[in-house]
């Protein structure tokens, strides 16, 4: 157990994006291998996995580039079984809003939390100010009987209502438990608020565009926000890319209808195995690590870290998750990074999110399954009866296909040997 004044604890002082180079990578990267002790120490599932990779914490003297990755997937299988600490110090298991495939799991204690917390709240309020401000929610209002409808965006919601002074749902439900807008109720709501006091429309991307935005495409329905206003919405992107919605389309569609500047158009990126790091949008045109996080670019296949420029998978790092090792994550999000300074002195890393890796979910056994059958097909010596079993499975998986059937027996096949898979 680290201490109450622990690295992490210091590191957190630091302005999120305005700090000494130097300094912070020394205390990051000390902070990193402290909390990476205490999962070594403490869990025997991340001992056991640092074991297989030859790593160990406590001696370790290379780069952070060289700390084996723990994939988003195994937090989908074993998420609630990666506590850290002792089952009485577990405040919440938190599981993410999964649009396609399994949740991911995390198990929070107090230490956690209030870390998540602290880093957040230092992070929004350099994109929204310090002043709290009137929220306007696009969703339903988290009542009881909400909360099966809501499901993780209850969680998400009630981390931002921090930096309200007041809150407004727009959102209703039917009877048949369809969400319902009311265009009119809105717009008086607006008129009923101080014309020189900005405020803030927060929600999810997809609620957000097909609830109100869709809708009003193309007509004359225009909201008069007070000057300065803003909108920052979260969630993933994958259901607007399958009805090829970009993120120019979507802003410009959320300019028309509220009047908003684009440059006041915010998407914040973010994850659940990293709950607490936001990485919102910069003017120019990048996210930002901020002082608590570093983000490395991946190659799918081999990898090897790619340099700025790559397209590739995206590795998120931080010292902050103390009751779970979700510290060093692989995710299954694509993007780029971008070395050149930001033309509006933020430092951190500067990233973009590009899109979802292909067939992330049927990949699923991460590094497991993917080290077995890169093993297996580079390999020139004669092969064990478990690899015949990997490349069995490996031939069968035609990624073109579009018979359902076929995939659900694939998919059946690989569950049935998720035992030997883990071990």
């Amino acid at each position: 157990m680290i201490t109450n004044v622990s690295k992490t604890d210091a590191l957190l002082e630091f302005h999120p994006y305005s700090y000494d180079v130097l300094q912070r990578k020394t205390l990051f990267n000390e902070s990193l291998l402290e909390e990476l002790t205490h999962h070594y120490k403490n869990n025997k599932y991340y001992r056991n996995f640092c074991e297989r990779k030859g790593f160990n914490p406590e001696n370790f003297s290379g780069d952070i580039s060289d700390i084996p990755t723990v994939s988003v997937s195994v937090f989908k299988e074993l998420g609630s079984l990666l506590g850290s600490v002792d089952a009485d110090d577990i405040k919440i298991s938190l599981q993410s809003s999964a649009t396609s495939g399994v949740p991911s799991t995390v198990v929070l204690d107090k230490i956690t939390s209030k870390r998540q917390s602290k880093a957040m709240i230092k992070v929004v309020q350099e994109f929204i100010g310090k002043v709290r401000k009137h929220f306007i929610i696009c969703d339903v209002k988290p009542k009881p009987e909400n909360l099966k409808l809501m499901g993780a965006r209850f969680a998400a919601i009630g981390g931002y209502v921090n930096f309200a002074n007041s809150v407004e749902y727009i959102l209703d439900v039917s009877e048949k438990n369809e969400f319902i807008f009311d265009a009119d109720k809105l717009a008086n709501h607006i008129a009923s608020l101080d014309p020189e006091v900005p405020i803030v429309i927060f929600g999810f991307t997809y609620l957000l565009f097909a609830q109100i935005i869709k809708p009003y495409t193309g007509s004359n329905l225009n909201f008069k926000l007070p000057k300065g206003s803003k909108l920052i919405h979260i969630g993933g992107w994958k259901k607007l890319e399958n009805e090829k919605v970009t993120r120019e389309v979507f802003n410009e569609h959320t300019e028309k209808l509220f009047g908003i500047q684009k440059e006041h158009i915010i998407d914040i990126y973010g994850f659940t195995e990293q709950m607490g790091l936001n990485y919102p949008d910069c003017k120019c045109g990048y996210k930002h690590t901020s002082s608590y996080s570093e983000v490395i670019v991946r190659d799918p296949a081999t990898r090897t870290v790619l340099p700025s420029g790559e397209e590739g998978v995206l590795e998120f790092i931080s010292p902050i998750p103390h009751s779970y090792p979700g510290n060093v994550v692989l995710t299954d999000d694509t993007g780029v990074i971008n070395e050149e300074p930001c033309e509006f002195g933020l430092q951190g890393t500067r990233f973009k999110i590009l899109g979802r890796l292909k067939k992330a979910e049927i990949r699923g056994c991460g590094d497991i399954l993917g080290s077995k059958m890169m093993s297996v097909n580079h390999a020139n010596t004669k092969s064990s009866n478990s690899d015949i079993r990997v490349i069995h499975h490996h031939k069968e998986l035609d990624y073109d296909a579009k018979d359902n059937k076929v995939l659900e027996q694939i998919i059946y096949s690989l569950k049935q040997e998720q035992t030997w898979l883990r071990n």
